[in-house]
């Protein structure tokens, strides 16, 4: 493909491998004699593991390097750098400002100050990519903490594309969050929401009826519920797909065996999306090409997730 979009794909879990290698040996986390093949092994996951929560225990480095301005920014930079490299014309990058901080003391407008100057700065370098930014509420951080994500996001509206809810959806389902969320359907600000990934398509349900999401973030138990399936190709909701994320979670048992071309051939806008580069290995090109190859999807099939992209973005 010419050019590619890309509308799920987390900023903080982006981080060049030989990048976070650096900077944890450099804060003392890893010994300065850890090979760049010893360190890929540790940090990235390429077999299934037991479930979700598993998954995201590995996040835990990230928000510990990611303490400095000057890190956060040349962070941003290199994502938006590898995007364009991959091919990628538009793209549209989210953070949770309360992971970001969670090992730092780092104010939200410092890291917001700091993703966005590595941004501008690849842009401007790269001025054929556009590039832009979702504020991820965790659910895991609990309602206060979301509530006060959505504050945040408002006092900055004209810096975000829009908002996320993401995290554990097994302990936080989306009602728990419809009364934080409800300042963005006021302000009819754009929402997608992480929904139907680790549970059954009633969260997928709340994710558009209760909190108004426009898009889902991977939405694959969709298709247990024929009514949801109708109800998204009539409403056009947008499902933002990660095929080897949702593999490597065992959201799925296998890639073979993945809804998304039986969702897409449904009439259902879907798209291809990498999701955690820094964790799962993946570029935008090499998922496309396991759909092609692994999922058995056409160029033509591939080429329509892309527009649906392109659509669908913020």
């Amino acid at each position: 493909m010419k050019t590619q979009t890309e509308l799920h794909r987390h900023l903080d879990i982006s981080i060049r491998n030989s990048t976070l290698l650096e900077l944890a040996q450099a804060k003392g986390f890893e010994s300065q004699s850890t090979s760049a093949e010893a360190f890929r092994n540790k940090t990235f996951i390429r077999e299934p593991m037991t479930d979700l929560d598993t998954v995201l225990a590995r996040f835990e480095i990230f928000p510990k390097v990611l303490d400095r301005p000057e890190i956060l920014e040349r962070v941003a930079f290199e994502t938006v750098e590898d995007c364009h490299r991959e091919g990628t014309a538009q793209v549209e990058l989210r953070f949770s400002p309360a992971f970001v901080t969670s090992h730092s003391k780092l104010s939200w407008e410092t890291v917001l100050d700091a993703f966005e100057r590595g941004i501008q700065r690849a842009t401007r370098q790269y001025p054929d990519i556009k590039a832009g930014m979702l504020c991820i509420a965790s659910r895991d951080f609990g309602v206060d903490e979301a509530a006060r994500t959505v504050e945040f996001l408002i006092h900055h509206r004209s810096r975000f594309l829009g908002m996320d809810l993401a995290g554990n959806e097994v302990n936080y389902p989306c009602r728990l969050f419809e009364e934080a969320l409800r300042p963005l359907k006021v302000l009819n600000i754009p929402v997608t929401i992480h929904a139907g990934e680790a549970v059954g398509p009633e969260n997928i349900w709340e994710a558009i009826e209760l909190l108004g999401a426009r898009r889902i973030g991977h939405g694959i138990s969709a298709i247990q519920d024929p009514q949801l399936m109708r109800h998204l190709r009539d409403k056009k909701i947008c499902l933002e797909m990660c095929p080897t994320s949702n593999w490597l979670t065992r959201s799925v048992p296998s890639l073979e065996e993945h809804p998304l071309p039986q969702i897409l051939r449904a009439g259902i806008p879907v798209c291809i999306n990498t999701d955690d580069p820094g964790v799962f290995e993946v570029t935008l090109p090499s998922e496309m090409d396991l759909c092609w190859k692994r999922m058995g999807m056409s160029l033509a099939e591939l080429e329509r997730c892309n527009q649906h992209a392109a659509d669908s973005a913020f």
